[in-house]
């Protein structure tokens, strides 16, 4: 699978599909004799189209955004890239620390998901004053060293990247995510 640079991924006009690596076709499911479980069908990802399209950042960032300067949608964008910025923003900016399983889910096969990424770090920065928030509640629960700062609560982070905070600070869960309070 290719990896591109966030520079490669701002120029591309198209890309591949990483679920299918371009083919457009999902491989059969064969077992050791070479019975087929289940035949070859159009990658579900890209739809059979073999690639992506850039990314409109412009247009997505409007798809985010709420009423209020500053603020973002309370409600899930119907666009799945937008609704992984929105989502990944909320999750970086603690809002919904819970792990955004479901926006992985929604780009799947997507090689702009780098780039979609970053746009989700600098809104979350941007709105929230931090993207930080959701990576230093899992690092410490995934075993990873922290500063004795974030531990003691001397840094400056929402209450939902501390230890036994908060998973959702504003009540705006989606339905669709309920799964990832499980």
């Amino acid at each position: 699978m290719a990896t591109y640079t966030l520079q490669q991924l701002s120029e591309a006009e198209t890309l591949p599909c990483t679920r299918c690596e371009g083919t457009g076709i999902r491989k059969p499911i064969v077992d050791t004799k070479g019975d087929v479980y289940i035949p070859a069908r159009p990658c579900v990802a890209c739809e059979g189209l073999q690639t992506f399209n850039a990314p409109d950042v412009t247009a997505l960032v409007k798809l985010i955004k709420g009423r209020k300067p500053g603020k973002l949608r309370s409600k899930r964008p119907e666009n799945p890239r937008a609704y992984f910025i929105w989502r990944y923003a909320r999750f970086h900016g603690g809002q919904d620390v819970t792990l955004p399983m479901q926006a992985n889910f929604e780009v799947m096969g997507d090689p702009f998901i780098p780039l979609l990424e970053a746009v989700a770090e600098k809104v979350a920065q941007h709105v929230y004053g931090t993207d930080m928030a959701g990576s230093l509640r899992w690092a410490h629960a995934m075993g990873h060293e922290v500063s004795d700062s974030y531990l003691d609560g001397t840094a400056i982070v929402p209450p939902s990247a501390m230890p036994g905070g908060p998973v959702v600070m504003d009540g705006d869960k989606p339905m669709t995510e309920a799964a990832e309070l499980i």
